[in-house]
C-alpha cells in the first residue's frame, strides 16, 4: 500500500515534562509525519508554549488547549486554538456544560478525557446531541481499558452507539497504555475493527503516542506501520485514519492530508 500524508492527531510538547517542540520536529522528518495537532497534557493551563508552537507553523500544527473557566476558554478559541480538551463533566470550576456551549458557539473542537464510564453516558450523549456545531473528539478509545475483567469491555457496545451522533470522532491510540498485550497489540484489534465499521475512516484519527515514556528508536515508525499493515486497513481507509479525519477535523491545510469529504 502506498503511504498516505500522515497526521499525528495527538502529541504533548513543551518542557519540563514533555521534550521541546524542536524534538518532536525531528521526530516528524525522520518518520515521515506531514503534520500534528499538539495537545495540553493535563494538570496544567498554561498554554503559551503550546500556542507558539501552533503560531510557528500553523501549516503543519493545530492545537488543542486547557482552560480554567469558560471566559478562558472563549480567549483561547480567539487566540488561535483549533479546539479544547475537557472532561466530559467539563471543567473543574463547577461551571458545568458552560465549556461545551462556548465550544458549540465557536464551531470548534472538545478533545474528550475519560474515564470510559463517563464518555458513554447518557448525560454525554444529550450535551452532544443538544450541540451540533461541537465536534467531540474521542481520545484514545474513549479512555477504553482492553484489558481481561475490564468493566469497559461490557459497555463497549455504547460507545459504537455514539456514532449515530454526526459530530463526533474517535482516535485510535493509547495502545501502549491501556492494551492488555504487547505491540502490535492483538487484543485491540477486534475492538478496531468495530469501530470502523461503526464510525467509517472519515471519523477515526490516529496519533503514534510519540510522547509516551521510553519511545525507543524506530517505536514511532512502528506505530505508522502497525496502521499499515496490521490492521487491515485498504488505501482509502488508511487515507482517513492516519491523516485525512484529523486534518479536517481541527482545520489542518488540504496539504497535510489525502482529500477526504465530511462534515466537521
Amino acid at each position: 500500500m502506498m503511504r498516505p500524508p500522515v497526521v499525528d492527531a495527538h502529541v504533548h510538547t513543551g518542557p519540563p515534562k514533555y521534550a521541546p517542540i524542536e524534538d518532536y520536529r525531528a521526530a516528524m522528518a525522520a518518520s515521515d509525519i506531514a503534520g500534528a495537532v499538539l495537545v495540553q497534557h493535563l494538570g496544567t493551563t498554561d498554554n503559551r508554549y503550546l500556542l507558539d508552537a501552533v503560531r510557528s507553523e500553523p501549516a503543519r500544527f493545530a492545537g488543542v488547549a486547557i482552560a480554567e473557566t469558560a471566559e478562558h476558554a472563549a480567549a483561547l478559541l480567539s487566540a488561535g486554538f483549533a479546539g479544547l480538551r475537557v472532561a466530559p463533566s467539563g471543567l473543574p470550576d463547577g461551571s458545568g456544560d458552560a465549556v461545551f456551549d462556548v465550544l458549540d458557539d465557536a464551531g470548534a473542537v472538545v478533545s474528550l478525557t475519560g474515564p470510559f464510564a463517563d464518555v458513554v453516558s447518557s448525560r454525554l450523549r444529550s450535551v452532544v446531541a443538544e450541540r451540533r456545531r461541537l465536534h467531540v473528539r474521542l481520545e484514545h478509545l474513549g479512555w477504553f481499558r482492553y484489558g481481561p475483567g475490564s468493566p469497559d469491555v461490557e459497555a463497549f457496545p455504547r460507545l459504537l452507539e455514539l456514532a449515530e451522533l454526526p459530530n463526533v470522532s474517535v482516535m485510535w491510540s493509547g495502545f501502549f497504555a491501556n492494551a492488555g498485550t504487547a505491540y502490535p497489540y492483538p487484543d485491540a484489534r477486534p475492538y478496531l475493527d468495530r469501530l470502523l465499521a461503526a464510525f467509517g475512516p472519515e471519523r477515526i484519527m490516529w496519533s503514534g503516542d510519540w510522547n509516551r515514556a521510553g519511545l525507543a528508536a524506530g517505536e514511532y515508525d512502528a506505530a505508522v506501520e502497525l496502521a499499515l499493515s496490521h490492521w487491515g486497513l485498504d488505501a482509502e481507509q488508511a487515507a482517513g485514519v492516519l491523516g485525512g479525519t484529523a486534518a479536517r477535523v481541527f482545520g489542518l491545510p488540504a496539504t497535510v492530508s489525502s482529500a477526504t469529504e465530511g462534515a466537521r
